[in-house]
C-alpha cells in the first residue's frame, strides 16, 4: 500500500490531530511528531495568531536550544528575538508502528503555524533541524527503546521541568545548538 499523502495549504483547514487525544482547540502549544511516512512534523497552535506572529513563524530565523539529564532531551525552539518559543517534546518510543525505529530517515521537517480557534495554517516552512541537534537526538532516541519504562520517566520528567521553570526560564538554561536550516 503506498503513501497518503495530505496536502497542506496556507488558508486552508489543517486536516491533523482533529480527533485525537492532542486536539489543540483554542490552545497555544506545539505538537512535535513523527508522521507514518517517518517525516518530522511540528505544528505550532496559537490564539488568536496577529500579522507579527505570522511573520515571525515565516520568515524569523529559528534557533535550537536543549534541555538534557542523563537520557532525556528536551530540544526548544525560538523564533528570532521575539517570545516565540516551543518545547520539541517527543517520545520516540510511544509509535507502535515502528516509525520511531527509523529515526535516521530523513533530517528534514514540515513546519506548521495553525490558528487554533480555527484550526487554519497561517504559515508553512520546510526546513531542516541543524546537524548538531539531530545527531543528538538520534543518540538519545536510540538509548531510549532500551529503557524501561521511558515513555512515563520522560513524561514525569518533562513536566517536573514545565512546573518548575517557565519557558524563558528554559530557554535561558538551554544549549545552543544551531539554527533550523544550517
Amino acid at each position: 500500500m503506498g503513501k497518503e499523502l495530505i496536502a497542506l495549504e496556507v488558508g486552508k483547514e489543517f486536516p491533523m490531530f482533529i480527533n485525537s487525544k492532542r486536539n489543540m482547540v483554542n490552545a497555544d502549544g506545539c505538537i512535535f511528531e513523527i508522521l507514518p511516512e517517518n517525516d518530522y512534523i511540528i505544528c505550532i497552535y496559537m490564539r488568536g495568531m496577529n500579522k507579527n506572529e505570522i511573520s515571525a513563524l515565516r520568515y524569523e530565523k529559528i534557533k535550537c536550544k536543549y534541555i538534557q539529564e542523563g537520557d532525556f532531551i528536551l530540544p526548544l525552539i525560538r523564533y528570532g528575538n521575539t517570545e516565540l518559543i516551543f518545547e520539541l517534546n517527543l517520545d520516540p518510543t510511544l509509535y507502535k508502528d515502528g516509525r520511531g525505529n527509523n529515526l535516521l530517515k530523513t533530517n528534514m521537517l514540515t513546519i506548521v503555524g495553525i490558528e487554533s480557534m480555527t484550526n487554519v495554517i497561517n504559515t508553512l516552512r520546510y526546513c531542516n533541524f541543524p546537524v548538531r541537534l539531530y545527531s543528538k537526538l538520534i543518540t538519545i532516541w536510540d538509548k531510549a527503546k532500551d529503557i524501561n519504562n521511558y515513555s512515563d520517566k520522560y513524561t514525569r520528567w518533562v513536566n517536573d521541568i514545565d512546573n518548575r521553570y517557565s519557558l524563558v526560564q528554559l530557554w535561558d538554561m538551554g544549549i545552543y545548538i544551531g539554527k533550523m536550516g544550517e
